[in-house]
């Protein structure tokens, strides 16, 4: 079983890989997830492996949701557009909303929290407190309850 952390990575490389080509079909995802079938390198000889579960129902979910997920992102960056952000803020971001907006077992905090984490691992140096500042709006405007 993957790490959620390592699956939020993946799919944070397999959503980046999508927006940069502009695609986000079906066969774009799984064009990734065959060529890094044994985990993608992230530096450091170090791999995520892409076969999770947890990884393929983010990416899916991000993918079907993507309207209305950069939609609340919208209305939670008032100073900035979608278009405006770095690919990878972006991504960080839809990935930590999908949790907070239609995730039944992730607490929003927690959301949060893995993705400063991933930000400060994979964004540039202003990612993390860029991140932690749209997500907490986000937070206020997700529709479910957090867990207990």
């Amino acid at each position: 079983m993957k790490s959620r952390r390592a699956c939020r990575e993946a799919t944070l490389q397999v959503l980046y890989q999508c927006d940069l080509r502009d695609d986000f079909s079906a066969s774009t995802v799984e064009v990734f997830f065959q060529h890094f079938s044994n985990g993608c390198d992230v530096g450091d000889g170090e791999t995520i492996e892409t076969g999770g579960e947890y990884c393929r129902a983010l990416v899916e979910g991000i993918i079907k949701h993507r309207g209305d997920i950069d939609t609340l992102i919208g209305l939670a960056s008032t100073n900035w557009s979608l278009a405006r952000m770095s690919l990878i803020d972006r991504n960080i971001i839809r990935i930590a909303t999908f949790e907070m907006h239609y995730g039944e077992d992730v607490p929003k905090k927690v959301s949060i929290n893995e993705a400063i984490e991933i930000a400060k691992d994979f964004g540039a140096d202003e990612s993390p407190k860029f991140v932690n500042g749209v997500l907490d709006k986000v937070a206020t405007l997700a529709k479910r309850e957090t867990p207990t």
